[in-house]
Formats: C-alpha cells, structure tokens, sequence
C-alpha cells in the first residue's frame, strides 16, 4: 500500500496549529514550526541526493532537534537510525557498517567521537555536525538555510524500512531491528487502544530518558494527540520537581532508578514542590522491586502505570493500570504489584514449555508473544535471528516467566541470566529482588560465574546507600527471608555504579566482564 511518508506528523501540525509543541529551556516550539524545520530537514537531505531507504545515523543528547531529525528523517522516506549517546567509537563504527548507514547527523559534544566512527565507516558520504562543521560539509543550520519549508510529501510503499533501532545489548553485541511504516503505524495502533487516560492538549509530559531510545515511544503519540512534550537535559531529581511545578504536569515516564533517585530525594530534602498536577506516572524498561513501589504510591498515590515493552514487538505488550497497583487487598491482588500486567487488546502471551507446548497458570517457562506484526518481524542483516526466534507466529522472547489464572505475567529473569549452581536453577532476577529488599544496598545486579567446583556461583555487584557501611557477610545473611540458601550469592562486589545502558537496564556483559577480570572494587564500601 502506498503512503504519504511522516503524512500524520503534517496533519497534527495543522491540527494544533499555533500550541506549543516542544519546550527544551527555554525554547518553545510551536507545532507550525517543527513543521517547517523538519521539512526543511527532509527537503535538504533529499537535495543531498539521499533516496527512499538511505539511512540516517543521528547521535545527540535530548534537544530540539533530536525531535526534528526524527520528523524530518521520516518526511523524506529516509531509515532513521539512532546511535547511543554512551557508545565508543567501536560501537558506533560497528552499527554505522552494519546499518550501511550514508549520511551522520552528532552534536558537539559528539565531534570527535563521530569523526573517527565515520573513518571507520566506508558507507557514510556526508557527516552533519549540530553546531559545528565537519570539513568540507555544511553544518546542521546550514544544510537547513534557504530550503522550502513545505512538507516534501513523498509517497512510498507502507513496507518500506523507516527505521532500524538497534537493541541495548545488555548480554552481547547490539542488533538491528527493521520497522517498516506499517509496523510503526501498528505500534500507534496498540499505544492508543492501551490508553485507559485522557490525553489531550491540557496534557504534557516531561522526558528525562533519551528521545532516542525509551522517552521515543511517547513523543509522537503525545505530539498527535496535541499534548506539550517537554524536554530535559537529562534526569535530575530536582529540576524534574521543578518544571513539574511550574509547567503543571500532567504525566511522566521514568525508569525504576530514576524513580529510587526521585523518592530518596524527597525523603531526603522533603516535599518541596507542588505535584499535585501528575495524574499518571509510567514506568517501565527494568524490573522494579514492589517494596519501592509500595514507596512510590505511598509518596504520590495511585498514579503508577506499568508499560511492558519490547523493540521486536509492538508496544505495550502488558499494562498494569494505576487501578491494579493494590496495596492493601486481598493476598492475589497484591501480588500483582510483582507483576508487569495483562497483555494489551493486541496482544496475545503464553508461557511455553521446552517443546514449545503451552504451559498452565503458575508453571514457568519462556514468554512467547503473538501480536499483529510481530510474525513479520526482521532482524536488519540477520536473517537466522528470525528463524531461532519466530515460531510459528509466535515471537519466543528470551524471558523466562508465569501467569496467574487471571492472566497477569510475572517475568522471573532471562534463559542467558539463568545460573546453574550445584545442579540447581537460578534466575539472577530472584536474587536480585531479594538483594533489594535490603534497606542499606541501593542497586544491586547478579552474574553467574564459573567455579570448579559448583559450576557457576552467584556473585552479586551492589552499590551501598549513602552513609551506609553494610559488610559482604550481612548482605548475603539478609537475602535469607527471601529466597534459598542456594540461591543466596557466595561473593559480594561492592561498586560505585552498575553499567546500564539507555533504557536503564544493567549491561550485564560489560559487569561480567569487569568482575571477572577483577576490575571492580571489592570488600566493604568505603
């Protein structure tokens, strides 16, 4: 089928024309505004000679124009491709190759580290510096200056690749996953059929995550519905209290560490902004230990909104709504707090067996996931990805996880965070929610490691509360009200920070491959 590229991006400019589309500082960007800068983006880069499916690697922090490029890429029936603001240059050389990406858009804060990627990059033609200039090249604003701000309105088929998001590579190498303009028309299908709130231009919503990652998901949703996006440099406890207060929010997304650091601010300084205004609060991309939700809904009140997600499906895959986060009940509604909801109206999940067969409520096996779009899945040059992970249009995620009678999914771990120890199984999740119940630790991550005599032990990296001293030997005696004597780790490595990559979850090759070669600190914090 046959569409106009980024064509809904053009209507909501007309629709809510003369709102206040972005606020980043103190910049404010009406709708009429992105609309022209990003068509001028979409009409220069096709003047560059850029054709339908080129892509387009971009590498800024949260701004303007990490909006913009979104818009304009996807005007011009370009492959937006986004590059992670805490790579190396290995890394993005190697996703700029493997996306076979033509033409780079980075930041100053990125000048360096982009030029030497793209020396190592053969595909990229054209190298697009925002607020600097590569040699030879135009910069962001002048490729910008004296282009036709009228939307280009290139028309193209509905299976045409618009973008290749590349996975967060928490266990190994990231991979390339293609969506074409009919899946990301699907994944705004399922967005807005969860919808349990009102959402309109009285709305707004603050994005402390990387636009080009999780925050992503909400911005265009939010943008067609009329609602303010407004951006932050990054999270900080403070200033989100801040323009929370002063711009009246209504919602927010945030990932569980952001919500750990938000609540120990308050505990620490008090409530000294009006928040009144929040009426939903999301969350997601990690797993987040009930004993800080039962904080955060004690702290703000019933406002927590649970959004499971996946890059290979369309999102949300569950929902947790606000009115489902009992605190108080009967034993098996509060027991859901543990859980990450109900598949969405899309959406179709069943916990599978070894053979594949389906399992009953409360048996654990790997969550498998059907939903419109998710048997056409691709993998960007990995064709046996597909294969080993689409089985008869079911989508076999890697996690590991059971359903209760009512249909709520509790994921228990990963199958590659599975540690076999003396014969027995573990999910590093399980210990890990253990480890967190310890008032003294702050975050807290589990690896298998290898042991001639066991097989694997547990080793956990924990980073301690501030002014906390807890010793090896009290963490590992403070998981034992909660799980196993088995399951409790045998080592304890105390660290600063965990690694996490954008989506906020732990980068568990990066931690494994520092603890086992001793680069963490070890013995008590100091």
């Amino acid at each position: 089928m046959k569409i106009i590229a980024g064509d809904e991006l053009t209507w909501a400019a007309r629709q809510f024309a003369g709102r206040v589309a972005l606020q980043f500082g103190e910049r404010h960007y009406g709708y009429g505004e992105l609309e022209a800068q990003s068509n001028r983006l979409a009409n220069a880069l096709m003047a560059l000679g850029l054709e339908p499916g080129a892509r387009v690697a971009v590498l800024l922090n949260n701004c303007i124009e990490s909006v913009e490029t979104v818009f304009g890429v996807t005007k011009a029936a370009l492959t937006y491709v986004a590059l992670n603001a805490r790579h190396t240059v290995a890394e993005h050389a190697d996703i700029l190759r493997d996306a076979g990406a033509t033409l780079v858009i980075a930041g100053p804060e990125f000048q360096e580290v982009a030029e030497a990627a793209v020396r190592r990059a053969p595909s990229v033609r054209h190298l697009v510096g925002l607020g600097w200039r590569a040699p030879g090249a135009a910069s962001y604003a002048e490729l910008l200056d004296s282009v036709s701000p009228a939307p280009p309105r290139v028309a193209v088929d509905d299976a045409q690749i618009t973008r290749i998001v590349y996975t967060s590579g928490t266990t190994g190498k990231p991979k390339g996953i293609a969506y074409s303009h009919a899946r990301a028309r699907h994944r705004l299908d399922n967005f807005f059929a969860a919808l349990e709130y009102r959402l309109g231009v009285e709305d707004s919503m603050i994005h402390v995550g990387p636009l080009t990652h999780a925050a992503g998901n909400y911005m265009i949703p939010y943008y067609l519905r009329g609602a303010r996006n407004i951006i932050l440099p990054r999270f900080d406890p403070q200033l989100l209290q801040q323009t929370i207060e002063r711009e009246r929010v209504t919602h927010l997304l945030l990932v569980p560490t952001m919500i750990v650091r938000l609540l120990d601010d308050i505990a620490e300084h008090g409530m000294r902004h009006d928040l009144s205004s929040l009426t939903c609060i999301n969350y997601g991309t990690a797993s987040t230990p009930v004993h800080v939700l039962r904080r955060a809904i004690e702290t703000f009140g019933p406002v927590f909104r649970q959004h499971l997600g996946m890059s290979e499906c369309p999102q949300p895959l569950t929902i947790l709504y606000p009115h489902e986060h009992v605190l108080d009940g009967a034993p098996h509604e509060v027991r859901r707090l543990a859980s990450c909801g109900r598949p969405t109206m899309n959406v179709s999940i069943s916990i599978r067996g070894r053979d594949d067969a389906p399992l009953p409520p409360g048996e654990t096996g790997e969550i498998a996931v059907e939903a419109r779009g998710v048997a056409a899945v691709e993998y960007w040059n990995r064709p046996d990805l597909l294969a080993e992970t689409v089985r008869e249009g079911w989508f076999y995620t890697g996690d590991v996880g059971w359903q209760d009678e009512d249909g709520f999914l509790y994921i228990v771990g990963r199958n590659k965070d599975m540690i076999i120890s003396g014969g027995f199984n573990v999910y590093a999740r399980e210990v890990e929610d253990a480890l967190l119940q310890n008032p003294e630790l702050a975050d807290a991550a589990v690896i298998g490691a290898p042991d001639a005599e066991w097989g694997e032990v547990i080793v956990a990296a924990v980073v301690a509360r501030p002014g906390r001293r807890p010793t090896p030997e009290s963490v590992i005696d403070a998981c034992r009200d909660h799980i196993a004597g088995y399951k409790k780790p045998r080592r304890i490595v105390f660290v600063e920070a965990l690694p996490r990559n954008v989506a906020g979850k732990v980068n568990k090759a990066e931690l494994k491959a520092a603890l086992l070669e001793g680069a963490a600190g070890h013995g008590a914090p100091s």
